[in-house]
């Protein structure tokens, strides 16, 4: 009964829209992949129905941060309805109904497929409706549907561990008598133990085992990295935790050193918070590293982000983005052949 109860208030504060009521009464331990309400359908289907598509601006983008927060918490985008479930959505211009109308049958669907199924048909155009204010709330939940699944991919290996393992990685972090490698960066000095490195890093092993001066000396120059990135990295690798609260900056820092060093479980530790930072202002320095050193799944996120953003789109229609980045969005390296600098040859004589 109790949990009847449970998913009963969970269903009132979606259908009412109230996200602060749905973060402080929903059990920590609620079960996001029962089905909801009288017509029993998963919690996301709410915001793809011919309702959520009706709804003003201002509600579709309190949905919207709804979703994303649903999405943290375990909601399913991919979570179907039953299949003997008989009902259809239908949504159409109240302006002219009979003639704009399009129905969705919504059996067997999930939310993202629903989703899709709405773009197909409102890209039919049927009586000549424009869709855009509807297509474009569609797109931004696809964005999130797909960001969320990438980032589920990512931690589908993790295994808990004990606090007390992280406490005692974390001493060792902090053991400077153990410390006898120093990195040199662009604003100081940051020590970690060899044999950690060596082990995480067949890079690192190979400079510090080598003849040249890395290795005599212990000392490795990084100075295109502030050592809030190397503490970071050092940090991920000993502990796959920080007690700082990096930018995204940081973040990037730390990223191209595991990338560089071939850490591959920090990289992608590190891509996964990465995923959380993507937003307008910080959108073209994640999508460029992204797509520079190919880390797939945060080219998708970034590319799925990047394709309903207005602030994103305004910007490749202008031409203002790295050819990296443009090119993850899926344009040429140029907005046109006129926007490219003709260079004018230069000839030689043969005497």
């Amino acid at each position: 009964m109790a949990g009847t109860i449970d998913a009963d208030v969970v269903h009132g504060f979606i259908t009412l829209g109230d996200l602060e009521g749905l973060r402080a009464f929903a059990p920590l331990n609620f079960d996001w992949s029962q089905p909801l309400g009288e017509d029993q359908v998963p919690a996301l289907m709410r915001f793809v129905d011919s309702h959520a598509l009706c709804e003003s601006a201002a509600q579709q983008s309190d949905n919207l941060k709804m979703v994303e927060w649903l999405l943290s918490v375990g909601a399913d985008p991919q979570q179907r309805v039953r299949d003997d479930f008989g009902m259809a959505f239908t949504f159409g211009k109240r302006s002219n109904p009979e003639e704009t109308e399009i129905r969705v049958k919504c059996r067997g669907q999930s939310a993202i497929s629903l989703a899709f199924a709405w773009l197909r048909e409102m890209k039919k155009c049927k009586g000549n409706a424009n869709w855009t204010k509807p297509e474009q709330y569609l797109k931004q939940l696809i964005s999130l549907f797909s960001r969320s699944s990438s980032q589920q991919s990512l931690r589908s290996t993790d295994v808990a561990v004990p606090q007390s393992i992280v406490d005692l990685w974390e001493c060792m972090r902090d053991l400077a008598a153990s410390h006898n490698v120093i990195f040199e960066s662009s604003d100081g000095e940051v020590a970690a133990n060899e044999h950690i490195l060596a082990v995480a890093s067949p890079v690192l092993k190979a400079m510090l085992e080598s003849a040249m001066t890395e290795g005599t000396s212990r000392r490795i120059q990084v100075k295109d990295s502030p050592s809030s990135g190397i503490s970071l990295f050092l940090d991920v690798l000993y502990t796959s935790s920080t007690r700082e609260d990096p930018d995204h900056k940081t973040l990037l820092a730390a990223l191209d050193l595991a990338h560089r060093w071939q850490v591959h479980s920090v990289v992608q530790i590190l891509c996964t918070a990465l995923h959380s930072m993507i937003d307008a202002s910080s959108f073209v320095a994640i999508a460029e590293a992204a797509a520079l050193k190919g880390l797939e799944t945060l080219v998708r996120a970034c590319a799925s982000f990047g394709s309903t953003d207005e602030h994103v789109q305004a910007m490749l229609q202008k031409g203002d983005l790295p050819v990296a980045v443009r090119k993850l969005l899926g344009k040429p390296e140029h907005q046109s052949s006129e926007q490219q600098d003709t260079k004018k040859r230069r000839r030689f004589r043969s005497s």
